[in-house]
């Protein structure tokens, strides 16, 4: 087994199929169908992305339980399909959660759903496929379809960390905070199993790297709570805000 690992590790077709599992599954655009069983466009409320938070604001609390469930269900189901199909492929595993993330982050499916922006030239050829993914495809900042791959990669980080975000949301009544307080302590708690020989390098390696992308993406909401205009976990969308954005758009 331990030569299979290694023969695995140095293939790079064995990390194309997981990330190509990872990404397609991560960038199911759960929050968006969600929110349509509701009867709300997410995509054109309050941050405009398909994630949880976002969900919640504006379509309220049972379109969010969808996503949730959702978005974590997709993310465990990647990783599962990567360690049937790769069993012996350990940094594979790993690598699949951080396309998992990157899926759900810029979605290619929401990239096709969006309206062209006539304002906005595309570059021609790869360039511009990735200037549209980018552009159209935002989804959600990818905290729970993380969670749901690490779930199934490694479940003792689940564990151990899950009571730290979900301590900090309840003492600040902010979503971010949560986020952002995982995310720091992941690859801590990660680093140590890495270090005693509980789990390969390689899960301490993308984790860290999801965690940081993960941070990254919540600059906005970083200087928001600098700034004391963040929304508070929960906090709706006014109706008159978003039959106003129903109009504009």
């Amino acid at each position: 087994t331990r030569r299979n690992a290694t023969l695995f590790a140095v293939n790079p077709l064995v990390f194309l199929v997981a990330a190509l599992i990872g990404y397609l599954f991560g960038s199911f655009p759960t929050g968006y169908f969600a929110g349509r069983l509701w009867g709300i466009d997410v995509r054109k409320h309050g941050s405009g992305r398909t994630g949880g938070s976002n969900v919640l604001r504006s379509a309220g609390w049972g379109a969010f339980a969808v996503t949730g469930l959702g978005d974590l269900f997709k993310g465990s189901l990647a990783n599962l399909l990567v360690k049937f199909l790769l069993p012996d492929a350990t940094d594979a595993h790993a690598f699949a959660v951080y396309f998992v993330l990157l899926g759900h982050v810029w979605s290619v499916w929401i990239a096709l759903m969006a309206k062209p922006d006539p304002r906005v030239a595309i570059q021609p050829g790869i360039a511009g496929a990735i200037q549209s993914l980018a552009e159209r495809g935002r989804g959600g900042a990818g905290v729970a379809p993380t969670v749901g791959a690490i779930l199934v990669l490694f479940p003792p980080l689940v564990a151990i960390v899950a009571i730290f975000p979900l301590a900090a949301l309840i003492l600040s009544g902010y979503s971010s905070v949560g986020s952002l307080t995982a995310s720091v302590i992941a690859p801590v708690v990660m680093l140590y199993f890495a270090l005693t020989g509980s789990a390969p390098w390689s899960y301490f390696i993308v984790i860290s790297a999801a965690c940081v992308t993960i941070i990254v993406l919540h600059a906005p909401n970083i200087a928001r709570l600098r700034a004391g205009t963040e929304r508070r976990f929960g906090q709706r969308l006014g109706r008159k805000t978003i039959k106003s954005s129903e109009k504009e758009s």
